[in-house]
């Protein structure tokens, strides 16, 4: 369950940036690469601070 949390928090976080990137000007393969490593950097925060809480 506290896998899932993070990758759902990752993907709203992908969403925020490909959307603010686009609204920006940026090109579509800048924002989709900017989603990516939102993605992972926001799945990967997610996870950290789960496994400090002791959720995982």
């Amino acid at each position: 369950m506290a896998i899932l949390i993070a990758v759902l928090c990752g993907a709203v976080g992908a969403l925020i940036a490909l959307l603010l990137t686009r609204h920006l000007g940026a090109t579509a393969l800048i924002a989709i690469g900017s989603a990516g490593v939102t993605f992972l950097g926001v799945t990967g925060t997610v996870k950290h601070i789960e496994e400090k809480l002791g959720l995982l």
